[in-house]
């Protein structure tokens, strides 16, 4: 798999599930809420099955929500992270995986919670994993 590939078919994904948000197919300088983020893989695993057949790697999309002690900060995180929905992250990234062209399967498979500061104000961040598959040697 390409890496730079992989995170770019995720932010492309993601930019059809939230018209209000921005998407940044890496980590950028600045960000501004509302905002989905892809970052860099926490894990990137050769070899996964014999002979180069695919790898595996894992990495965080950070969604950027809105001020912590706003109640639509918490509305706009239960549309995202809801298992199902036009607005659920889950659902956007893993419907029509043979669309995907940079790998073969994608799994959302949790989210941790933590907060940024951005200006003077502190945001919610849903910190969601993601586990991609593909072809090894590419």
């Amino acid at each position: 798999m390409n890496l730079t590939d992989v995170m770019r078919d995720i932010a492309a994904r993601l930019a059809t599930i939230d018209d209000s948000w921005s998407v940044y197919p890496y980590p950028p300088g600045t960000v501004s809420a509302p905002a989905a983020v892809v970052s860099y893989p926490d894990t990137y695993t050769y070899d996964a099955t014999y002979g180069r057949g695919s790898d595996e790697l894992t990495l965080t999309v950070a969604l950027v929500a809105g001020r912590v002690h706003d109640d639509s900060t918490r509305d706009q995180l239960s549309t995202w992270l809801a298992g199902t929905g036009d607005t659920s992250v889950k659902a956007g990234l893993e419907a029509d995986e043979g669309n995907y062209t940079a790998f073969d399967s994608i799994h959302v498979a949790g989210v941790e919670f933590d907060t940024t500061t951005i200006g003077s104000n502190t945001h919610m961040v849903a910190l969601v994993e993601v586990r991609i598959a593909g072809q090894g040697g590419q």
